[in-house]
């Protein structure tokens, strides 16, 4: 009897060494999904901020947009104020606004950039982080630059046309706001290829320059005797500015790396 009980054990316990092991690494592995803006909450979130700032600055304005983007071309002394008809000139805050836009798009679009060229860091970083400074940085970027610009054109001009050369400088700045936005949509929504979107944004910034340089002219060195002067004034104004800008962003991305 206490035979037959033994083999009954036996026979319910199964040893260890007979336990089926499943295979951790066992069935097809799924592919990983690309990263795609759209998919980025960060990046809709920037967008939907971008598009409450532009509904404020023109909730009151008939036909803004078409004001602000004629207005790029011509110069201040030339017409009226940004809103010709209803626009209350001691009111500054749809230009603050549209300028936000632009710091807000800008950054969005550093973002993108870093996104393809350099995946390993931008993976690792905090992204919300990374929007949020570069948007802080360009925004930063257009204080000091009023700042400079200020302090510059009262020791060498005269006071009018510092006025309307400050004002001219911040239309540009709100018109490429306005002109980002819909840009910064279609390479989101429409997945666009990255070098093809770059030639977009330079192609757009290279024409914002352009129209600064114009409007410098206009302002300041109307006389073939003044080109050299003008050249000099941009080019330590408007262009060095930017490399320092962008010097300073990879600076950023380099203590961002340090902290990951």
């Amino acid at each position: 009897m206490n035979e037959w009980n033994l083999f009954n054990d036996s026979v319910c316990v199964r040893p260890e060494t007979e336990q089926t092991i499943i295979p951790a690494d066992s069935g097809m592995q799924g592919e990983t999904m690309p990263y795609k803006l759209v998919s980025d909450s960060n990046v809709m979130l920037a967008i939907v901020l971008g598009l409450i700032l532009i509904v404020i600055a023109l909730q009151n304005e008939k036909k803004g947009i078409v004001r602000i983007l004629r207005n790029c071309l011509t110069t201040s002394s030339d017409r009226a104020n940004i809103f010709d008809d209803n626009y209350n000139s001691t009111s500054n805050i749809p230009i603050v606004l549209l300028c936000g836009v632009s710091g807000i798009m800008g950054g969005l679009l550093i973002y993108h950039y870093y996104s393809y060229s350099e995946p390993d860091f931008f993976f690792n970083a905090k992204h919300l982080a990374m929007l949020g400074i570069y948007t802080g940085v360009l925004i930063s970027y257009l204080i000091i630059k009023w700042i400079i610009y200020s302090f510059i054109n009262w020791i060498f001009f005269d006071k009018e046309k510092n006025k309307l050369w400050i004002e001219d400088v911040f239309n540009l700045i709100a018109a490429l706001g306005l002109i980002l936005f819909p840009t910064v949509l279609y390479i989101v929504f429409l997945d666009s290829e990255f070098h093809f979107s770059a030639k977009i944004i330079l192609i757009i910034i290279f024409i914002s320059k352009i129209l600064l340089f114009y409007k410098c002219f206009r302002y300041f060195f109307s006389g073939f005797h003044g080109v050299l002067h003008l050249i000099l004034y941009f080019c330590t104004l408007e262009i060095i500015p930017d490399l320092f800008l962008w010097k300073g962003i990879e600076l950023i991305n380099s203590i961002l790396i340090l902290k990951i």
